[in-house]
């Protein structure tokens, strides 16, 4: 019986010493989390200063609108040249200007996309607005045309294809 009480007072010491070193790492460990925590605020705070001083500079943002008339009107078909096919398309804004020529069973597809970038300076900074436009006309092939030998070019704000007739 001796030996048994003997066994439950070192197993009763042992758990007393683990719940106090238990107690030292916890409190380590507040403090190391309260150590980062104080960190994060001044982090916090340096960057809500950081934003209020940029929003100070910055002009607001302000988005417009502007609505143009768009000539929905046809483009021309191919004019019968005799041997060939030819058809000419004046492009407004050539120098922000793309455009992509495919076919597409017996239609040509013409794409335009007009991209402009502008920087507005101004005492607070420099502000840039951009504005983007897209267009997709598409025109019958004539039948008798020879898909596989048009030819394009894209010049001075012209748009030229020309396509020779089958033989």
């Amino acid at each position: 019986m001796k030996n048994y009480h003997l066994i439950t007072l070192v197993l009763f010491s042992a758990t007393l010493i683990s719940a106090s070193e238990l107690s030292d790492i916890d409190r380590l460990n507040l403090k190391y989390m309260y150590e980062g925590a104080k960190e994060m605020e001044m982090l916090n705070r340096s960057m809500e200063a950081g934003m209020k001083e940029h929003n100070q500079k910055v002009q607001p943002v302000t988005t417009e609108t502007i609505e143009h008339t768009i000539d929905n009107s046809p483009i021309e078909d191919f004019k019968d040249l005799g041997d060939k096919f030819y058809l000419e398309k004046p492009i407004e804004d050539s120098k922000n200007t793309t455009i992509k020529v495919t076919i597409h069973g017996d239609m040509i597809k013409i794409s335009t996309t007009t991209t402009k970038k502008e920087q507005i300076s101004t005492v607070h900074g420099t502000t840039e607005s951009s504005y983007s436009s897209s267009s997709v006309e598409e025109l019958p092939i004539p039948l008798d045309a020879n898909i596989r030998k048009m030819r394009k070019e894209y010049k001075n704000g012209i748009l030229k294809i020309t396509i020779p007739k089958k033989k």
